[in-house]
């Protein structure tokens, strides 16, 4: 893994999707969503996209494969589409294909291929491969400035865990309590409810110094609810609806001047 970081997002490689497929393929999570999905016709609608090559439908469909709903449990089947979208050169389908020989399923178990398909899988931009191998250098190599580049080009993906995973390590190693707040709320706005969670706490119980705020806890505790009933609920708004307040110590940033504010760009965090 000694190699020069390069952060690649997956919406410039992945392939475009054809938007026929992409109709049938929402309609299929749609009723995948119902309280009593019917999960035959959620499979048949995924294979009309996937034989347009819709690669989120074959990732879907593996899925139905792997746990036997809607299609007879078939992990060659599920293998097979993930190989396809290897073929395809989607980065998520390398991902899968890690994800699956780390642990030996369907395919033989080796360490070293599944780091490799990560790696791959990282570099053509897949977010969970980046958060997956942040998570590495972080924690395992303990080379932090590579694992947070990884986490920070998935968490600008939009992708929720990379911006928990980035909001924990501020928080519980680097002791950077604002941007550790910033990346929960951002983790809180694209759908992860932990992260909410994790904001009412600091201002129920006033944690790291912060004053004890009742109204805000209580608004971070309503988009707890809110995420907790509804998996597909975001708050795009998040930051500027529930803004919170800055560090008394720290201000917005341990590392930047006490008078520093966020722009809103890219590049503050």
């Amino acid at each position: 893994m000694a190699y020069e970081f390069k952060c690649v997002h997956e919406i410039d490689i992945a392939p475009q999707l054809d938007k026929e497929a992409d109709g049938w393929f929402q309609q299929a999570r749609k009723i995948s969503k119902e309280r009593l999905p019917d999960w035959v016709r959620v499979a048949q609608l995924y294979q009309q996209a996937v034989d347009k090559e819709h690669w989120k439908a074959m990732h879907n469909l593996a899925e139905l494969y792997l746990r036997g709903k809607g299609v007879p449990k078939d992990t060659n089947k599920a293998i097979d589409l993930y190989q396809k979208m290897v073929d395809l050169n989607v980065p998520l389908g390398y991902y899968d294909m890690g994800v699956m020989v780390q642990r030996g399923v369907g395919v033989v178990q080796s360490d070293k291929e599944a780091m490799l398909f990560l790696i791959k899988a990282a570099d053509l931009g897949s977010p969970h491969a980046q958060t997956r191998i942040g998570y590495v250098y972080i924690y395992d190599k303990h080379q932090d400035a590579t694992g947070l580049n990884y986490l920070k080009c998935a968490a600008r993906q939009d992708f929720a865990d990379a911006n928990y995973k980035l909001a924990s390590y501020n928080k519980n190693i680097d002791a950077n309590y604002p941007v550790a707040m910033h990346y929960y709320q951002r983790a809180a706005a694209l759908g992860e409810p932990k992260a909410a969670m994790e904001i009412e706490d600091v201002f129920r119980e006033g944690l790291f110094e912060y004053k004890v705020d009742v109204s805000l806890a209580d608004d971070y505790r309503n988009i707890y609810r809110k995420l907790k009933a509804d998996s597909d609920a975001r708050f795009p708004n998040l930051a500027k609806d529930h803004p919170l307040p800055p560090h008394p110590i720290q201000g917005y940033h341990a590392d930047k001047d006490i008078n520093w504010e966020p722009t809103g760009r890219a590049d503050d965090y």
